[in-house]
């Protein structure tokens, strides 16, 4: 039987989508060259020990940034997506203005204590605190134009942010401002600027209504905060290891599961991508087809780049880390067995996000977090940083499997309906 061919609206479709997901990929590969470039002009300029206390509290923002956010920036691009008139969607970011300042708050307070309990150098890091409030507050806002399909902007709003930070610094440098000052300035400012042209790009856009309550928007953002929460906890694996199996073990072990992070960098913008898509259309089965095909020829291609760096794993662990880290490459590689798992779910998440199942993603999220954390536990101290690497595989091919079994069911609804 001849293959119909795809119509026109099929074919402006498929463009879109692909020219959304190159700006995406691009944008944050970029992102995080800028912001690598940031981090290691910070680190040539100042004293190990304060660099050491900067990344220290980076990292705790990571985490609060999605504790603060409740899961709002995806119900806005979910429900924006989903219908342009949504009231959800003005709740939504009244709540981000109210949340954002109190994070503000809250760090900005945290760090004065630190500084007189801890060390002083946290005192340079004050204005931070305007740097992630502002950080979230614009990514959230601008949730709006890429539900509706305009990613260009979050893309340039990155870009010129991480840019801005870079010049910042350097000026900083030339102008003799202490180092950790001077990247708490940049950021901040740069945070600042980006926060206020989301603000103003919106404002044009979104409907002021009153509608919806805060306590309605929260239920309705519950089981997408819990979905984050549940994929940032999951990063407290190499922590795990190095309490059961000793320092040794998880060095080896976050070798291979950080250095391996950079290559979910596809899926992962792609995911981005498809919630919108699938929201937009989430009660056509033919979108449903288009998307699940996608999502399976991405993780087939994601598959070859990952048997290829598995079989040259000894080499360029060789060349990137030394003949110290010759242990990693074991680790890698059993990481490496799960990666088109893992594409495979972050890509099953947001179409079943997209379709009204978060309720059904955040149980599994969760429940595979658990069971990666839990397996870690047993397993890490006989077995070390190999036996972690099969448990945090062993996660995503359940993960993988249970989602699976979510699309069956939202296939077989439609197909009644």
């Amino acid at each position: 039987m001849p293959v119909k061919p795809a119509s026109g609206v099929q074919r402006r479709a498929n463009t879109r989508l692909a020219r959304q997901f190159a700006w995406v990929t691009g944008g944050r590969v970029l992102a995080a060259l800028l912001q690598a470039i940031s981090l290691v002009l910070a680190a040539r300029s100042m004293a190990v020990a304060d660099f050491g206390h900067l990344a220290a509290f980076l990292g705790i923002v990571t985490v609060v940034q999605v504790l603060v956010d409740c899961g709002v920036a995806t119900l806005i691009t979910r429900e924006r997506a989903a219908d342009r008139d949504s009231t959800v969607v003005p709740a939504a970011l009244r709540f981000t203005s109210v949340s954002s300042l109190a994070m503000l708050a809250v760090l900005a307070f945290g760090l004065l204590g630190a500084g007189f309990l801890l060390d002083h150098v946290y005192l340079f890091m004050i204005p931070l605190a305007a740097w992630a409030a502002g950080e979230r507050n614009a990514d959230a806002r601008l949730s709006v134009a890429f539900a509706d399909g305009d990613v260009h902007v979050n893309v340039i709003n990155l870009l010129t942010r991480r840019l801005a930070v870079v010049l910042l610094i350097v000026v900083g440098a030339a102008t003799g401002v202490e180092p950790v000052l001077a990247f708490a300035v940049a950021s901040a400012v740069a945070a600042a600027g980006s926060s206020v042209f989301a603000q103003t790009y919106i404002r044009r856009r979104v409907v002021a209504s009153r509608d919806v309550s805060v306590a309605d928007t929260l239920r309705l953002a519950r089981p997408y905060w819990v979905t984050g929460i549940a994929t940032q906890a999951r990063n407290f694996d190499a922590t795990l290891v190095g309490v059961v199996a000793g320092a040794a073990q998880a060095g080896l072990y976050s070798s291979g599961s950080r250095l391996t992070s950079p290559l979910r960098i596809l899926p992962t913008s792609l995911a981005t991508v498809l919630l919108p898509a699938s929201a937009r259309a989430q009660k056509s089965q033919r979108m449903l087809r288009r998307l699940i095909t996608l999502a399976t020829a991405v993780t087939l291609g994601m598959s070859a780049i990952y048997a290829g760096i598995f079989l040259l794993a000894g080499p360029l662990v060789d060349i990137a880390l030394g003949e110290a880290y010759e242990g990693a490459v074991p680790v890698i590689r059993l990481i490496l067995l799960g990666l088109p798992f893992a594409a495979a779910a972050s890509l099953l998440n947001s179409i079943l996000q997209g379709r009204g199942r978060g309720r059904a993603v955040a149980t599994v999220s969760t429940m595979t977090t658990v069971a990666c954390l839990l397996g870690v536990l047993v397993v890490a101290p006989a077995a070390g940083a190999a036996g972690a690497a099969v448990v945090l595989a062993a996660s995503f091919l359940l993960q993988f499997a249970l989602l699976c079994r979510e699309v069956v069911g939202l296939w077989t609804e439609g197909l009644r309906d």
